[in-house]
């Protein structure tokens, strides 16, 4: 890769106080917030020049929206801008060679005063942990100090994910740089939007709570490629076009008062200099001082069954309405214009009405509130947590961090242990009660599921660092083998040519491992990266690769074998994107090999890759597992659970739950299926009657990673880092 980023800040990191010129390019991550000295009060009369676009979604194969790009880049160097902010998705996929063609098209003269936040195509497939995402973007939260403005720039991206995050230290250092700013007027720029209807981050309140003390005037946005103007909790959202599809930036000139925003069109990308500039809006940037009086200091909804009470009163006399609303737990990552509202009644100062709750599921809950004074000062959206009926929890244990990878069982004094990983790093092993037993803390983050060796004996933990860990079930370190690379990729586990091995991929390599001893069997490059399980059945390794195809290697050495595709799309991104490139392998018992893109699941011949039957539909996401009697059960993400004949690929029936179903799957023991959906909700599907029957809902927390039965318990881990365990039916 070209290195003309180490000479310029660009995407990188930027200096976090005391950056008043365009030319500042060293990196300083926000937690050093209290050492800083606190920037100048801002005279209010320094005239501000800075260009907003998102969503370039660069590509270089595609010769449609690179000459846009490029149309857009000659006039922001046209306008001469003191700050270039980028609202994210820089690239399609986050590869170094769609970075590079970024900067390729970045004119010299605005090299240093770029600054961006990473979108969800940066993370979504992102094969190196998180390194080139943080080498070429820079740290989760960052800030620039221009022009008497302080721009917080912060990353909300979940790990290989679509829905959006804020994690407890991105909250810590958001916080740290509102005190820090003290009088500053701030920007607050994320990729995602966030406001009424908004489930792009689903912990949204959270970030809401940060900002009440110290509101933000102006958040710049993208993600949705549509331009929206909106006010929510005193803070004024701009989410803007996608540059990608209509060769369009914002100009925002003026002064801290009176910021104009002006919408910059590119008619004809072979004149880029003529534009067609049109007003958006007016923004003042001075913050708001004191407390909003228009939102609640709480409210304390009560469940009466088959309806939800909730009783608000506001800090003084409140003229305007107050509605309620519940939670969507059925969109993810996504929005809901049109949220069934309930007026509530005023009595004596005090809001209150109910809501029907007779389709919530037991256990932990949402509902929003909303505030529209008559003022005109723009809408207040609160979400509070209940608990609707009972929370069906048995115990819950806490890593910290993000619970993204699946725990294992292992074998500790002849009783069973569940052992879960987190993103913090901590591994546990955890009793049938609840109770831990012993924590590890590994060196790199644990994103990517575990690995039960020997009947339980031992246990591998992969970390983001790109080292496994094979673990007694003690917590004792027996081997470690490093990939010498970042890892994001499942760990696989099969016999080849005689002996147990662990399969793992590193970017584009693929590592056969000795169970027993951790020494190295092969290595062998792949045409592009996987980060989805692989297997091997003695004669042949498994994989699904980012090129759209499935791979069978020679068990012995790694060697090619043969190569089926799995998608019709052309082009890198395309290929990716719609092939098995998170796909975890499963080898049939009659040797079928199951494998999954986005559209379809095929079964393959495992001498040739041939095709034996394929299945329409979005089955990737979730592990599929077979009966006791070989039938084949698939979960799509839809949120369905298949039963399949694996001979004949063969529909047998089909059961409905109540919302999707993507990475956390689902669960087998005996004739029931314990499926998770994206917001925790656990369903009991009963193969022998075809009943469905939902048990409780986990948490508010979305649920993303595979669980396990644990004796009388299911048991599964969400982005708040907490296993949940919940009683078998």
């Amino acid at each position: 890769m070209t290195t003309r980023f180490s000479r310029r800040a660009a995407l990188a990191s930027l200096p976090l106080a005391g950056a008043t010129t365009a030319s500042a390019a060293s990196a300083a991550p926000v937690q050093n917030a209290g050492t800083l000295v606190h920037p100048a009060k801002p005279s209010g009369n320094d005239a501000l020049r800075f260009a907003f676009l998102a969503d370039t979604h660069t590509d270089p194969e595609n010769d449609e929206t690179m000459p846009k790009l490029s149309a857009v880049f000659d006039a922001i160097e046209q306008f001469d801008p003191t700050l270039v902010i980028h609202g994210g998705d820089i690239t399609e996929h986050g590869t170094d060679a769609e970075y590079e063609a970024f900067d390729g098209l970045v004119p010299d003269g605005l090299r240093d005063r770029i600054v961006t936040v990473p979108g969800n195509h940066e993370t979504r497939w992102d094969s190196s942990a998180g390194e080139r995402r943080h080498r070429w973007v820079g740290d989760d939260v960052r800030v620039r100090d221009v022009s008497g403005v302080r721009v917080i720039l912060a990353d909300t991206t979940a790990h290989q994910q679509e829905v959006a995050w804020w994690p407890p230290e991105s909250l810590a250092d958001l916080d740290d740089a509102m005190k820090a700013s003290k009088n500053l007027p701030r920007i607050l720029v994320t990729h995602f939007p966030m406001g009424e209807g908004y489930y792009y981050v689903a912990n949204q309140q959270e970030f809401e709570d940060v900002l009440a003390p110290h509101p933000i005037s102006l958040h710049l946005t993208g993600h949705t490629h549509r331009e929206m103007l909106t006010r929510v909790n005193r803070r004024d959202q701009l989410e803007a076009a996608a540059a990608k599809i209509d060769a369009v930036y914002y100009e925002l000139t003026g002064t801290i008062d009176s910021l104009d925003v002006t919408r910059v069109a590119i008619p004809d990308i072979t004149a880029p200099t003529d534009v067609v500039r049109t007003p958006v809006a007016t923004y003042d940037l001075r913050p708001g001082r004191g407390t909003d009086t228009s939102l609640p200091h709480g409210a304390e909804p009560v469940d009466d069954g088959d309806s939800v009470a909730i009783e608000v009163r506001l800090p003084r006399p409140f003229q305007g309405s107050v509605d309620a609303a519940l939670y969507d737990t059925s969109v993810y990552a996504g929005r809901n214009d049109e949220l069934s509202w309930t007026a509530l009644t005023e009595h004596h100062g005090r809001f209150s009405g109910s809501l029907d709750a007779a389709e919530v599921a037991d256990g932990d809950n949402r509902l929003h509130l909303r505030m529209r004074p008559d003022d005109r000062s723009g809408t207040r959206l609160l979400t509070v947590p209940y608990i609707h009926g009972s929370s069906g929890v048995a115990w819950r244990v806490s890593l910290g961090g993000m619970i993204q990878s699946g725990p294992v069982l292992a074998r500790l004094k002849g009783e069973d242990i569940l052992v879960a990983g987190s993103s913090s790093g901590r591994v546990a092993g955890i009793d049938h009660a609840g109770t831990t037993l012993w924590t590890k803390q590994m060196p790199g983050e644990i994103r990517h599921d575990l690995l039960a060796l020997d009947d339980g004996r031992s246990v591998v933990v992969p970390d983001t660092s790109g080292v496994l860990h094979r673990l007694g079930a003690d917590g004792t370190t027996q081997w470690r083998y490093s990939t010498e690379a970042p890892s994001a990729s499942d760990p696989g586990v099969g016999p080849l040519a005689g002996a147990d091995a662990i399969l793992v991929c590193s970017g584009s390599t693929l590592h056969a491992i000795a169970a027993d001893d951790g020494t190295r069997l092969w290595t062998a490059e792949l045409p592009a990266p996987a980060m989805g399980a692989p297997t091997a059945d003695g004669e042949r390794a498994y994989i699904g690769v980012g090129d759209g195809c499935a791979h069978a290697l020679d068990a012995r050495n790694g060697a090619p074998l043969w190569t089926t595709s799995l998608t019709d799309k052309d082009g890198s991104y395309q290929r990716f994107i719609y092939g098995p490139w998170n796909d975890a392998i499963t080898v049939l018992p009659d040797g079928g090999i199951i494998a999954s893109g986005i559209a379809d699941t095929w079964c393959l011949e495992p001498e040739d890759g041939s095709t034996r039957w394929r299945l329409e539909g979005s089955f990737q996401y979730a592990r599929e597992a077979v009966t006791d009697d070989g039938r084949l059960l698939l979960a799509n993400e839809g949120g369905e659970i298949v039963h399949i004949d694996p001979a004949t690929g063969e529909e047998l029936a089909r059961y409905a739950t109540a919302e999707r179903i993507l990475d956390e799957g689902f669960v087998l023991v005996d004739d029931v299926v314990y499926a998770a959906s994206h917001s925790g909700l656990i369903t009991a599907v009963h193969l022998d009657t075809g009943d469905v029957e939902q048990l409780t809902r986990l948490g508010i927390a979305p649920v993303l990673a595979p669980g396990a039965v644990f004796g009388d318990h299911i048991v599964f881990g969400d982005l708040a880092g907490t296993m949940h365990a919940v009683e078998r039916v």
